[in-house]
């Protein structure tokens, strides 16, 4: 599931264009090296989650500040595009010369956990050093990156979301109604912000639904997109979209058929996008930027729709709930060591060094994510490329406690799900037959995966 430039849409770690870069680098006393009397080399594997001058950047910095703390220690870098990465770890770590740190994703993580191809940081660390690495984490994290024995095969340290966000024009048209506290609640707040090309709102009479000019919700009947919020709906109802034994759905229960039922209302209200309104992935993400939609679950704002939408003002709501409470989808990005590695404890000092706030926070703030454990205050106080993006990042913070994984499966059951659940959604089935099929779809890829 991908995003423009070939990363995953679930990772939510993708955003670029940074104003400032050199100065956060800097601030961190990394480009001093100091040529001390320790030796060895390291090989570095992540993905580009910033423009390639970024990762050069970092990649650099890193190297040459550990090369000072470990008193010369070498770090070779290799930033491998996201549509090759998973090839090129696989035969990394499959013949005799693996990427000592690699950074990681869940995807990933459900393959690597039973291959033993990674070191347990268990085995490594002192336990006020394990403590110092997973104390704080959200379980979820951890939970995806544990082996059947216990073992801790990489640890996170960034989190990406896509919270809530309105344009505030349109909400200023529609009178400023109060924002919405419960997913229930976003029905009546989509409808209210839906307005025809003549300035009738949806509730008037006379509203032309075939020119509508500010859609009150977007709603992308696309997998890669609606893998970033559907399955919150489930988990704020109280229930799942896999059950507890992995072998059938999680939603064939009252909790499950009331979030479906939920978000049907949504959808059929008139106030959401028709799923056909754009062909352009980038337009839908910009839906509510653009002043097409009211508000969306949206990916960060990046500098170049800024740039695009200089005027666009934007607000993140705080997190709707459900009566089990609230949740986010949310996709994290960890640091692992290889378990071939040829200098083990030298791996491990680096990757601990990578995992200090000093440096991690580096690469946190380059790729626009979140810290994994909760933040206090602005943690984007340094200007990015433009205020706005402050200012969306620093709101959408308090997500980062709801914060949930997707399930830790034997198979990816996911975009299945999707389309099963939009055939429901937009009256291609009922609930029923849609429920009933989805079961038997699951139970299949359950019984194929043993």
């Amino acid at each position: 599931m991908n995003q423009p430039g070939g990363l995953p849409r679930r990772g939510f770690l993708q955003l670029a264009g940074l104003a400032g870069l050199g100065s956060t680098l800097a601030a961190c006393g990394l480009g001093e090296e100091d040529k001390g009397s320790g030796g060895g080399n390291l090989n570095f594997w992540l993905t580009p989650n910033a423009s390639p001058e970024a990762m050069k950047q970092f990649t650099d910095q890193m190297a040459a500040g550990f090369q000072r703390t470990s008193k010369g220690a070498t770090v070779t870098s290799l930033v491998i595009p996201w549509e090759n990465a998973l090839t090129k770890y696989t035969a990394g770590f499959s013949g005799g010369n693996p990427p000592d740190v690699t950074y990681q994703i869940i995807p990933w993580m459900n393959k690597w956990r039973s291959t033993g191809v990674l070191a347990d940081f268990k085995q490594m660390a002192s336990k006020e050093e394990l403590a110092a690495l997973t104390d704080g984490q959200p379980e979820s994290y951890l939970k995806a990156a544990t082996g059947d024995k216990g073992e801790l095969f990489a640890v996170p340290f960034t989190q990406g979301f896509q919270p809530l966000a309105m344009n505030l024009a349109v909400w200023e048209k529609a009178g400023k109604p109060p924002l919405p506290t419960t997913l229930e609640e976003m029905i009546p707040f989509a409808e209210a912000m839906t307005f025809d090309k003549k300035g009738r709102n949806l509730k008037d009479p006379g509203f032309d639904k075939n020119n509508v000019e500010h859609y009150g919700m977007s709603w992308p009947a696309l997998p890669t997109f609606e893998d970033n919020w559907v399955w919150q709906y489930f988990w704020a109802y109280g229930s799942d979209y896999v059950n507890g034994s992995k072998d059938d759905i999680g939603f064939n229960n009252p909790e499950g058929r009331e979030a479906l039922e939920v978000m049907k209302r949504l959808v059929t209200s008139g106030a959401t996008t028709p799923p056909s309104l754009f062909a352009d992935t980038a337009r839908w993400d910009a839906a509510t930027v653009s002043g097409k939609t009211g508000m969306q679950w949206m990916p960060p704002l990046s500098a170049a729709t800024c740039k695009q939408f200089p005027q666009a003002r934007m607000k993140v709501i705080d997190l709707p709930s459900g009566p089990a409470g609230k949740a986010i989808v949310a996709g994290c990005g960890y640091y692992a060591m290889a378990a071939k590695s040829k200098n083990p404890e030298l791996t491990y000092q680096f990757a601990k060094y990578l995992l200090d706030p000093k440096q991690a926070d580096v690469y946190i703030r380059m790729i626009l994510g979140l810290p994994t454990r909760p933040v206090q205050g602005n943690y984007y106080a340094e200007p990015l490329a433009d205020p706005r993006m402050n200012t969306f990042l620093n709101e959408a913070a308090s997500y980062g406690k709801h914060a949930r994984a997707t399930l830790i499966l034997p198979y990816q059951p996911q975009e299945y799900l999707l389309g099963k659940i939009n055939d429901y959604l937009f009256g291609r089935q009922s609930l029923e037959a849609m429920i009933s099929e989805a079961s038997k779809g699951i139970r299949q890829m359950a019984k194929s995966a043993k």
